[in-house]
């Protein structure tokens, strides 16, 4: 098989919606089969320097990158499962291993024998299928809150709040990476170069984005819910996010309020009550004549934290789930028991005296150097 073909089946694989709609794993894909028709020596610690730059010789970050392959060795064999089921060619990076092999599936005794079980047991499976579905029916428990990101057909993308950066001379004099809180997209940036032409050859737009440890707690503890459930997301910056990318799939936002992204105008659109604004959350209630302002911030956000979590409707029939604090414990704690089934059925619906599915609520967050994190509900409204 020459390199051409084998060049148009990677080409194949990233149009299809699995991985144009996930960058990063699209970029790993690219780096893994490039690198094997390379036959480069593929290890981790190589392709992390190679394709991120960064150097992960040590155990953990290792971890990472073997679950950056396994997230991107199960696309590849859910895209061969369904779409890609009758594609003559098919690449595989099999377990334990970063090379990339093609197959030609006319000689893949595998598939030769699945073809045949298939012919032999197609009315067995017909007959099993619809027992399942007759039993899924009737006992399949639906997941509190969640349940329609699961059942509604649509991709799921979680929105990671991130900070945009500016190349520059930094305070000690080198040039570095730099933040302002009123510079957030690229679109921010070019504005400020338009009123401040005089800094355009002094700054240049940073190459990539800084996070926070909620990031990684958020990612982790949301994951945890979808895998149990079997399915996936994609994972976006809210930096390098539109409208436009929100407005057909269903959202989960995990970050903080100063960032001024998109989400925190999508909140304040849907809720009638609750308002953010910058640092602060303030809750008008005027037939209860109650108007209260909370703080988000406490101190440096290691004993003590408020936290923001909303769960709505989204544009197009999408569902949105929101997760906003200013430190890590806030998003840490919420996104832990929010991926609770348990906590959710036995805490949460008792705090609010109520099974809802569409709400926002204020939590104050409790927790010693960061850990035994718990949650006092201060706010909530139905929405």
């Amino acid at each position: 098989m020459d390199q051409s073909k084998k060049l148009e089946v990677l080409r194949h694989l990233l149009e299809h919606k699995l991985f144009s709609r996930s960058p990063s794993t699209s970029m790993l894909l690219k780096y893994l089969v490039e690198a094997s028709l390379e036959k480069k020596d593929l290890k981790e610690n190589t392709i992390s320097m190679e394709l991120y730059g960064k150097d992960y010789a040590d155990e953990k970050s290792a971890a990472h990158m073997r679950v950056n392959i396994y997230h991107l060795r199960k696309k590849i064999e859910k895209y061969y499962s369904t779409d890609g089921e009758n594609d003559e060619i098919k690449l595989e990076i099999k377990k334990g291993q970063y090379q990339v092999e093609f197959i030609e599936r006319s000689n893949d005794p595998q598939l030769i024998i699945q073809r045949r079980k298939r012919r032999y047991f197609v009315l067995a499976a017909s007959i099993l299928l619809a027992i399942s579905l007759v039993s899924l029916s009737i006992y399949q428990k639906k997941i509190p809150v969640w349940q329609p990101f699961f059942s509604n057909n649509k991709p799921t993308t979680l929105f990671i709040g991130d900070f945009f950066g500016i190349m520059g001379t930094t305070v000690t004099g080198n040039t570095g990476w730099n933040r302002d809180y009123d510079i957030n997209n690229l679109q921010d940036y070019y504005k400020y170069l338009e009123r401040n032409p005089d800094k355009k050859e002094q700054m240049s737009p940073a190459n990539y984005p800084y996070v926070t440890g909620l990031a990684a707690i958020g990612t982790m503890n949301i994951s945890r819910i979808f895998h149990f459930n079997g399915n996936d997301f994609d994972i976006r910056f809210t930096s390098q996010t539109s409208i436009k990318d929100i407005s057909s799939v269903n959202s989960i936002y995990i970050g903080p309020v100063k960032n001024k992204n998109i989400f925190l105008a999508l909140f304040n659109d849907s809720n009638s009550k609750f308002k953010i604004d910058q640092y602060t959350i303030s809750y008008k209630d005027a037939a209860a004549e109650r108007d209260t302002l909370i703080n988000l911030s406490i101190e440096d956000g290691t004993k003590y934290e408020h936290a923001v979590v909303s769960r709505m409707k989204g544009p197009n029939g999408t569902e949105q789930f929101m997760f906003f604090s200013d430190h890590d414990i806030g998003v840490k704690a919420t996104t832990e028991k929010f991926t609770d089934i348990k906590w959710i059925e036995e805490v949460f619906f008792k705090m609010t005296e109520e099974n809802i599915e569409y709400f926002t609520a204020v939590f104050l967050v409790r927790g010693q150097e960061r850990t035994s994190l718990e949650l006092e509900l201060l706010l909530w409204e139905k929405l």
